[in-house]
């Protein structure tokens, strides 16, 4: 146990001191912002907003592996700090690739984050 908590901190600094994780989703353009400190996930399609997720809470399921939980502790989005996240349509390299249930009809949707201090590259 004490290793998996040594691996987790030596493998996610950048997240664990991240305040905003954003997510990008192709077909359809959807985007989450996951808010730490209000523990909230927005949810823009097409840049507009459509919802806010209340009491969403921030899993450490394992050394760069997270999931975003609602208030019944189903999984919302998952977070992977892999370095292979993609939005699908750009050349841009995300630290993150994610998994986001729609739950809308949209079907599970894959993407690629960042946060506050993990930023996408070129």
């Amino acid at each position: 146990m004490k290793a998996l908590v040594l691996a987790a901190a030596l493998l996610i600094p950048g997240l664990a001191q991240a305040d905003i994780v954003k997510c990008v989703f192709t077909e359809p353009f959807i985007n989450t912002t996951y808010s730490m400190t209000q523990s909230t996930l927005t949810v823009y399609e097409m840049g507009v907003k459509v919802n806010t997720l209340k009491n969403i809470s921030f899993q450490i399921k394992g050394p760069g592996h997270f999931e975003l939980w609602n208030a019944n502790k189903q999984v919302v989005q998952t977070i992977v700090l892999d370095n292979k996240g993609s939005d699908g349509m750009s050349d841009r390299n995300y630290p993150y690739s994610s998994e986001y249930n729609t739950k809308s009809g949209h079907g599970m949707l894959y993407g690629g984050c960042t946060s506050n201090f993990l930023h996408a590259s070129e």
